[in-house]
């Protein structure tokens, strides 16, 4: 911590620490602390960006301004259920593009909670898988009573809303009751016996979520509602000591999403045009290694050729690849069905096998992918549920071997 950090308290909730936080939102420390860490991450997409290309720089300040309209949402605006149930949103992938290898099968559940209280969510299994998941990044207690500025980054290793740990997983099915209802209590503490628990850790901010669809058109997603099982004030304006943590949060969200993609994309870097589990670097942003299979590239293409990507394809819930450019934002036009290859609509060979193409030019094969004016980003290649991980092989090939095939 910074030397201006007062001594840690053992009560986030003491008088002393919210007395530092209102004294700093009242003052305007909270915000140019969040200013300064806002230039602290615009720091690393200049250093982040390979050889100063001018097209992943400006991409990289513009996924900045993505990301804090993300951490403004997330961490400034979030609003924790009240004792009235209310539908849990799904969040499906934009028509185009999305960060973070974003799924064009998938949509997402983002459920704000506070772990001092007990929720109950009921509903609807549906018939896409889900799998959801207790979001429990580390956050210091006294967050927003200490300020971090421009060596924002020094303090990541812990604080870091973004290294999304996940203590606890289910798939939501084996949650449900044989008729598909559901009903289960999310808690710190076991409600019983005669309760379905899902438990959460102090740490927990969200109910997380993913809901994998086969086919959209004939699956159906859950219908979910949560409520608060405990009364308390919820204030539509939040007081000075809680805005000044919302604020420190937002703002080392953002940094931490900066700071994780493109360390990894770093290391990705260093193999080219190869894909592999990056079991650290996956787990570290949230990803459910429990439930999937995972691996992770960078694609780089040299004039006159193709990146050949082929694996036998396993049995599994479901499974797709995407391009992405240097920040991992998708080059997938969902719409059209452009930028991803998956198992809905992928061709298969006589034995089983899928390759996929990604190319500049049409080279006349099934399975082909257009990185349009782009020659180089980051790719993935997500298996749900697979019976056994594959084996997958990447080369680089000239154009007209496969013209010619």
């Amino acid at each position: 911590m910074s030397d201006t950090q007062p001594e840690a308290t053992a009560d986030a909730d003491s008088e002393v620490v919210a007395a530092l936080r209102w004294e700093r939102l009242m003052d305007g420390q909270a915000w140019e602390d969040f200013c300064d860490t806002l230039k602290a991450a615009g720091r690393i997409v200049v250093r982040e960006t390979p050889d100063g290309d001018p097209k992943d720089r400006v991409e990289g300040f513009r996924y900045l301004t993505r990301m804090i309209m993300m951490a403004s949402a997330r961490a400034i605006e979030r609003r924790a259920p009240g004792i009235r149930p209310r539908p849990i949103r799904l969040i499906p992938p934009p028509l185009r593009g999305g960060q973070g290898v974003q799924s064009p099968n998938q949509d997402h559940i983002v459920q704000p909670v506070d772990s001092r209280y007990r929720y109950r969510v009921t509903g609807n299994l549906g018939s896409a898988y889900t799998h959801l998941s207790a979001w429990s990044p580390p956050i210091p207690d006294d967050v927003g009573a200490f300020g971090v500025g421009l060596g924002a980054e020094d303090h990541l290793p812990g604080f870091n809303p973004n290294m999304a740990l996940t203590p606890h997983s289910f798939v939501l099915a084996d949650l449900a009751a044989a008729d598909g209802s559901v009903n289960f209590v999310m808690s710190v503490d076991d409600p019983g016996p005669d309760e379905v628990w899902f438990p959460m850790t102090r740490q927990t901010r969200e109910l997380m979520g993913r809901v994998v669809y086969g086919d959209r058109g004939s699956e159906s997603p859950p219908r979910l509602e949560i409520s608060c099982l405990d009364e308390h004030p919820r204030p539509a304006t939040p007081e000075p000591d809680d805005m000044a943590a919302r604020l420190a949060v937002a703002a080392q969200l953002i940094l931490g999403l900066l700071s994780d993609y493109g360390g990894w994309t770093r290391d990705l870097l260093t193999r080219e045009n190869q894909l592999e589990y990056t079991k650290e670097w996956y787990e570290r942003i949230g990803g459910s290694p429990d439930d999937r299979h995972f691996e992770f590239g960078y694609w780089r293409l040299q004039p006159g050729t193709a990146l050949v990507v082929e694996f036998a394809e396993p049995r599994c819930q479901q499974w797709n690849f995407q391009l992405c450019n240097h920040w991992m934002e998708n080059l997938a036009d969902y719409f059209w069905g452009r930028g991803y290859v998956d198992s809905e609509n992928a061709t298969r060979t006589s034995d089983g096998r899928v390759r996929i193409v990604v190319a500049s030019a049409d080279p006349g094969v099934p399975n082909w992918i257009d990185p349009g004016d782009r020659d180089h980003g980051v790719m993935g290649l997500r298996f749900v549920q697979p019976d056994a991980p594959p084996e997958i092989s990447c080369r680089l090939v000239p154009l007209e071997e496969l013209s010619a095939s």
